[in-house]
């Protein structure tokens, strides 16, 4: 197993804990608090769903062989069917939308025996391609009056919408041929849910930014085998446990948090720095660092009682700890290099916390690069619990959030492809427990993980309480059919248990979930364009200030 372990870290003053953990956009210049105001976003549907119903062979394309016959002509037609793609959820109404890198990653270019230079090349063009989309997107609202007017004009009925944006898409020549699409018949689909005497929200605003996000699935998502929404991995099972074991323990890390530890009197105490961390006297909130022998395990044996995480890598197994840790710098030096054409860095479907601190651990040695810029979309299967792990939601993003009160990497934390039902119980917790008020009573909430319990009055109790409903964004893209995921260690076969309920769609969650605080609203596995232009007219309807 791999620990987080947390190490105590004082701050010497009041005046000092607030300067490493008060955020400086939630507040005036004379130090008081003041509300923050977020805006609206309308993010993207599914990539792999839709390309996979407009008859694409491959999801990552690109990544296919090259050389043979035709494959030029082919390849052309797919990366144009692509940026159409990109082009139709802006035409929809989305401003943020998803390079279709999900799943390129080092494991899928050594399957594919493709070098690092040609993998930079592919994830490159993806980002291109999704660039080149903004920019004609861009082009058709400053010149292409069928367009201005269609958004200008409200529809009167959500299926005169869908038809006029049909019309916008064929006009602007823009449908994928195999894009077979009847409104009566997509209409039938769904149980739409308008509330009566609604009430019309003026104080927020719908964001009228263009943006490309640079999207990065956990490393298993690259084995196409669904591990991701289990953690259980699949990739090169060998019949010799002990040979797994043997290389997992290969080259492994300790992911170290800096969280003071509370007694149970709600003082903190103080933890005997152990000899082998002393070089680390400046070090940052989290880091990662070398594992050393049994030796030096054994002078630090105190440690044991102090431990963060005991969550390992399960659907790693036999994938190392440096393997991932260069996956990580080959995604982020990716970003890095494509910076003038991304806004966003945005890890998807996540279900594994130690990949996700692994990411979080390496930002800091970018820069200014990623300040303000990363979208953690976060999978669950339950309303608690991230993926099929024993971590809730709330507990880690917490976490995620007191690390990054300082840095201010976070732009957004999401959830992604999780069902629809779910989400209201998920984000409930930011409201009930981390309003913006002063006298909030830290003890009303008790971590289900009593290894958290200590650490979670830490983190609530130094965390500026704005920070949450007032700074950083939430946001949601559920999907579509989705009901859970269970995992057969008999067969080794991940299940998905799917739902048909016709009321399940975004369009009919808007008003409850913008109650809570969300405020970004997409969809993943099966929403298509109309989907997001059906969003897109509920948020219009919602919001004075109309369309963007």
């Amino acid at each position: 197993m791999f620990p987080i372990l947390p190490l105590l870290r004082y701050v010497s003053s009041t005046k000092e804990k607030k300067r490493c953990f008060y955020s400086p956009r939630s507040t005036n210049l004379n130090g008081t608090r003041r509300e923050m105001r977020k805006q609206i976003h309308t993010l993207d549907g599914g990539k792999i769903s839709e390309l996979e119903r407009l008859g694409f062979e491959s999801f990552d394309f690109l990544s296919l062989e090259e050389g043979k016959e035709g494959d030029t002509e082919k390849m052309e037609e797919m990366k144009k069917g692509l940026e159409n793609l990109h082009l139709s959820y802006f035409l929809a109404g989305s401003n943020i939308t998803c390079t279709n890198t999900f799943q390129v990653n080092l494991h899928s270019l050594r399957e594919r025996n493709i070098s690092i230079e040609r993998g930079n090349e592919i994830l490159d063009t993806y980002i291109d391609i999704a660039y080149n989309s903004v920019q004609r997107f861009r082009d058709i609202r400053r010149n292409k009056n069928s367009f201005i007017k269609w958004k200008k004009c409200r529809s009167k009925s959500v299926n005169d919408h869908l038809i006029h944006f049909q019309k916008v898409r064929t006009a602007l020549n823009v449908v994928h041929p195999n894009d077979i699409f009847n409104v009566s018949e997509y209409m039938l689909e769904f149980d739409l849910i308008d509330r009566e005497n609604r009430k019309v929200m003026e104080k927020i605003r719908r964001s009228n930014e263009y943006c490309v996000s640079f999207s990065n699935g956990p490393y298993n998502s690259a084995f196409r085998d669904f591990s991701e929404y289990s953690g259980v991995l699949q990739k090169n099972k060998g019949p010799d446990p002990s040979e797994r074991k043997k290389k997992r323990n290969v080259h492994t890390y300790d992911i170290e948090v800096n969280i003071p530890s509370i007694n149970k009197h709600g003082v903190g105490a103080a933890i005997p720095r152990c000899k082998v961390h002393l070089q680390h006297s400046n070090r940052s909130m989290i880091q990662m660092t070398p594992r050393s022998g049994m030796k030096s395990k054994e002078k630090c044996n105190w440690l044991r009682n102090w431990k963060l995480f005991n969550y390992g890598i399960e659907y790693y197994i036999d994938v190392s700890d440096m393997e991932v840790i260069s996956n990580c710098k080959l995604k982020l030096e990716c970003f890095t290099r494509n910076r003038e054409k991304l806004h966003f860095f945005s890890l998807t479907t996540s279900s594994n916390v130690r990949e996700i601190f692994t990411f979080y651990n390496f930002l800091k040695y970018y820069g200014n690069n990623f300040r303000n810029s990363v979208i953690i979309n976060i999978f669950c299967n339950d309303i608690y619990h991230i993926g099929c792990s024993i971590y809730s939601f709330f507990d880690i993003i917490c976490i995620l959030l007191y690390l990054d009160a300082h840095n201010k990497y976070i732009y957004a934390i999401g959830l992604n492809c999780v069902n629809i039902e779910y989400v209201y119980d998920i984000f409930l917790p930011f409201k009930k427990y981390l309003c913006p008020y002063k006298n909030i009573n830290v003890n009303m909430y008790r971590s289900e993980n009593q290894e958290f319990d200590s650490i979670m009055k830490t983190v609530l109790n130094d965390l500026n309480k704005n920070r949450y409903i007032y700074d950083v964004n939430l946001f949601c893209s559920p999907n579509k059919s989705l009901q859970r995921v269970t995992y057969d260690y008999n067969t080794n076969h991940v299940n998905f248990e799917t739902t048909s309920k016709k009321i399940n769609h975004v369009y009919n969650y808007l008003e409850r979930w913008i109650d809570l605080g969300i405020n970004g609203f997409g969809g993943c596995c099966y929403y298509n364009p109309y989907d997001i232009s059906l969003i897109d007219y509920k948020l219009s309807s919602i919001f004075s200030g109309g369309t963007n």
